[in-house]
């Protein structure tokens, strides 16, 4: 589908002269990002952990829990940690049981498989703790939506600490304490916590209690799974999140966890240049594909892996199940595509298959929402049951919208834009037409049509080194605060070609009116190899990157998308 261009409003006159030290190209970035006083701009340039991060007791309910949790140190009762099984899941997990571990509590760990329990805790698995004698139940990424099982936890006498960061789409559990931005009228000021950050923050709150025992500072050290964690839920890397990733990337380019370590080697990153692109693309893929193929607890083996032999072969199951999962991904993705026909006429695009395994239909989702720019719903098909996962558009808050369905549904969860839930097939239709009625009231036709941010319109006298260094301030890139992406208008063709395997990515060289000549390199564009030509005029939306070969340093243009002029 042709995609619109959507270029951001220009700064206000009077907001660029406000700070003259910054060029006019790098106060439009800020404003783009909504940074726009000289408080926010410091913090987005000059992280600092000690001043940035805010009162982990600012949450309702913190002293709560960590009362209650120091109160099962000093009794020496049993706690489990009850996790999720994606990466956000997986490193709060390692996270609460480390904590733990450091209060004298060796905290029993359970992680739900995916395909057979489901998102969140469960009356079976509740069972298995309390047949564990465990009095105590600290979730982490999930718990909001689960009133009955909590209160069927308080039944078996377990107290339930949740730790979570989703939409509160049910009632509110009646916990011995929730620990959740998303709670109405909770004081705590940053709201975009995911579920690693907000078990980061009970173990801040922990270590501020010299009851505790602990060490000054000693929580830094958990900030690689933060870090993990963060980039993996693509929460907005602005405001703590953003603080948190920076100074995590430094402590995961020097982690100490066997795992990990074995992991970016396989992946074939340099540790000394990690960033939230090989973070995302090449690590948390494969720390995902534990609990997408088989079950996350191999995800977990790999992060506390205690020998290089271990680690290895850890890191070697995940690099495998992540190959599966690819291949799968991708024949969905080309099914669903097959049967996606006439996609004008569709508001919402709504498909199940017994053959999509539920842990793989979000992903494709996802892609699919990239190409037909409208909120996508897939499920795995069972005999009597469907479970699937819901990916939207900033115009359509997906989460809001199933919950007005919540009387067919077994069970949902979730965020504006992505959400996972289940029913009987029976309810199939009936919740189809509904979302759909929904759509046809939320959404206008501009909605429908995929489109591409682009921060500035720029000329090519403006692209240099000078402009690669101000945009390399602007890192960690991520959600929010996504790569600046530019735009260059009739750029000549004066050389195509297609390259990778099946020719599936796109070569150019473009020249400008005086003749200088740039490199571009356009991923998954290789179907223009035969629609451009030499001489072609172009526009062209593209992120600045360094391209090194043999010592040799030069800028390229990693095309965003493109326009026959």
């Amino acid at each position: 589908m042709t995609k619109r261009w959507e270029i951001a409003k220009s700064a206000s006159k009077d907001f660029i002269k406000k700070f003259p030290e910054f060029s006019p190209l790098v106060l439009q970035l800020l404003y783009n990002r909504g940074l726009t006083t000289q408080t926010q701009i410091d913090e987005f340039f000059n992280p600092d952990y000690e001043s940035d991060l805010h009162d982990p007791f600012l949450f309702s309910d913190m002293e709560e829990a960590v009362v209650r949790i120091l109160k099962a140190a000093k009794n020496k009762e049993k706690v489990a940690v009850y996790g999720d099984y994606d990466a956000d899941g997986v490193t709060a997990t390692v996270l609460l049981v480390e904590l733990l571990k450091k209060l004298g509590i060796s905290g029993q760990v359970y992680i739900p498989d995916r395909r057979k329990e489901g998102y969140g805790l469960n009356k079976k698995s509740i069972e298995w703790l309390s047949l564990k004698k465990v009095s105590l139940i600290v979730t982490c990424d999930c718990g909001v939506s689960n009133y009955k099982e909590v209160e069927y936890a308080k039944a078996k006498g377990i107290d339930t600490v949740i730790c979570d960061h989703h939409h509160i789409a049910h009632k509110l559990p009646k916990a011995y304490a929730v620990i959740c931005a998303k709670k109405k009228e909770d004081k705590y000021p940053y709201k975009e916590l995911t579920g690693v950050g907000v078990a980061f923050k009970l173990a801040q709150a922990i270590q501020s209690k010299p009851e505790a025992g602990l060490e000054s500072g000693f929580e830094k050290w958990f900030l690689d799974l933060v870090c993990l964690g963060t980039i993996a839920d693509i929460a907005p890397l602005l405001g703590e999140n953003r603080t948190l990733v920076k100074y995590g990337l430094s402590i995961l380019e020097k982690t100490q966890r066997l795992g990990l370590v074995a992991l970016i080697k396989m992946a074939g990153i340099n540790s000394e240049k990690l960033n939230t692109h090989s973070v995302g693309y090449l690590l948390v893929p494969k720390l995902n594909a534990a609990g997408r193929m088989n079950h996350a607890n191999n995800a977990y083996k790999l992060i506390v892996a205690g020998t290089e032999a271990e680690a290895k072969k850890y890191a070697r199951q995940l690099e495998k199940a992540n190959r599966e999962r690819q291949k799968i991904q991708g024949k969905i993705f080309e099914e669903v595509k097959d049967r996606v026909k006439d996609v004008k006429e569709k508001g919402i695009i709504f498909e199940a298959d017994a053959s999509w395994p539920a842990g793989i239909v979000g992903i494709v989702a996802s892609k699919l929402v990239e190409e037909y720019s409208r909120p996508i719903l897939l499920m795995e098909k069972d005999k009597e049951e469907s479970t699937g996962s819901a990916r939207s558009i900033s115009g359509f808050n997906i989460i809001e919208a199933i919950t007005q369905c919540s009387d067919i549904l077994l069970e949902y969860g979730g965020h504006s834009m992505a959400a996972g839930f289940t029913l009987e097939n029976k309810n199939l239709e009936e919740f189809k037409k509904r979302l759909e009625d929904l759509a046809k009231k939320k959404l206008k036709d501009e909605d429908l049509i995929p489109s591409v941010r682009i921060d500035v319109e720029i000329t090519p006298k403006e692209i240099n080194w000078e402009l690669y260094e101000q945009i390399e301030k602007f890192a960690p890139f991520g959600g929010g605060n996504e790569e600046p992406v530019f735009s260059l208008k009739e750029m000549k063709i004066v050389d195509v070609l297609g390259v990778g395997f099946q020719q599936k990515h796109l070569k150019l060289k473009l020249a400008d009116t005086e003749n200088r000549v740039w490199q571009a390199i356009g991923f998954n564009f290789g179907e223009w190899k035969d629609k451009l030509k030499i001489g072609d005029l172009v526009d062209i939306a593209f992120e600045l990157e360094e391209h090194e070969w043999n010592g040799k340093r030069e800028l390229e243009l990693k095309l965003v998308d493109l326009k026959l002029g």
